[in-house]
């Protein structure tokens, strides 16, 4: 990834931004998120609240892109995924922690998905390179034709030759505007499908190693939400503000409960949640964990697929 800076523009019309070429846009995205990520390397360090961290790359986000593609996730050592902040957020980042920071952004729906992982105790600097070295790999071989279980399986070899596990459950995922997780995946262990990658596509290939066996389960209280393309009857008054909301700002991305908390009272939002979960209109994204004691790295970016190869964009 080039060090060089690039300030983005954010366009200040409609008739502006609709005009523009939208591969323009999904550069324009990944030039912001990798920008947020920048923010966030010096922050790493013992002491510093983790919600200042998520509150830096969003705010940055937001000043500079048209939206969130999803909260900023903050993973310590054995969390792989799905840690954001809720609201008043004391964690604290402890001497010889792992970190990954992973955000993207969006323009006009156009996405980027990127993350990288800072170790603060040196003897773990070998599970970051190894996560590293294999979302590298796969990029090297995203291009038409290929195909993404044998990326998967070049993955898997990459962590394990490593001396670490890939996270099963994990993968890369294609994107398409508005649409964070598209139908096409990119395995981080071999598979049987054979489905190939075309021309014209994107993806936010991701790579997670883990010291553990490469296993995560959720953990309860998901921090993550996401809308449905529904529309249920709800009686609580409270939902209907969630909805509206959620709806207009966050559209079908995923949004942090800390966002709404901001914007509603606590005990109104938690029957919100309650009522539109089992109305099936919202869903939670459960932090991933690996077991206590364990350790879990990951590195990911954001892709254009081109007629010869691929250009990144983070």
């Amino acid at each position: 990834m080039s060090e060089e800076k690039t300030t983005p523009i954010k366009k200040s019309t409609e008739e502006s931004e609709e005009s523009e070429d939208p591969l323009e846009k999904w550069r324009r995205a990944g030039v912001v998120a990798r920008e947020a990520l920048d923010i966030a390397r010096p922050m790493i360090k013992p002491g510093t609240k983790v919600i200042d961290i998520v509150e830096a790359v969003e705010g940055y986000i937001l000043e500079h892109a048209d939206g969130l593609s999803f909260p900023c996730n903050v993973a310590i050592n054995n969390v792989a995924a799905h840690y954001t902040s809720p609201l008043n957020d004391e964690t604290v980042i402890q001497e010889g922690d792992l970190v990954t920071v992973d955000c993207g952004a969006h323009i006009d729906g156009y996405i980027s998905d990127t993350a990288f992982t800072k170790a603060l105790n040196p003897e773990h600097e070998s599970l970051v390179k190894a996560s590293e070295e294999a979302t590298k790999v796969a990029i090297e071989l995203m291009r038409p034709g290929a195909k993404l279980n044998t990326i998967g399986a070049l993955i898997e070899d990459t962590i394990r030759s490593a001396g670490f596990e890939p996270i099963k459950q994990l993968t890369g995922h294609q994107l398409e505007q508005w649409v964070l997780h598209g139908e096409k995946q990119v395995p981080c262990v071999s598979g049987k499908a054979e489905v190939k990658v075309e021309a014209g596509e994107f993806y936010a290939v991701e790579t997670f190693a883990s010291t553990g066996s490469g296993n995560v389960r959720d953990l309860p209280n998901p921090l993550i939400y996401q809308l449905l393309p529904i529309r249920v009857p709800v009686r609580f008054r409270g939902s209907k503000q969630f909805l509206g909301i959620a709806r207009k700002e966050y559209k079908e991305f995923p949004f942090a409960e800390r966002w709404l908390a901001k914007k509603m009272k606590h005990a109104a939002l938690k029957m919100a949640i309650r009522e539109l979960q089992q109305n099936g209109a919202l869903i939670g994204h459960h932090i991933l964990a690996e077991e206590k004691g364990e350790l879990v790295s990951q590195h990911e970016h954001t892709i254009i697929i081109t007629e010869d190869g691929h250009e990144q964009t983070t």
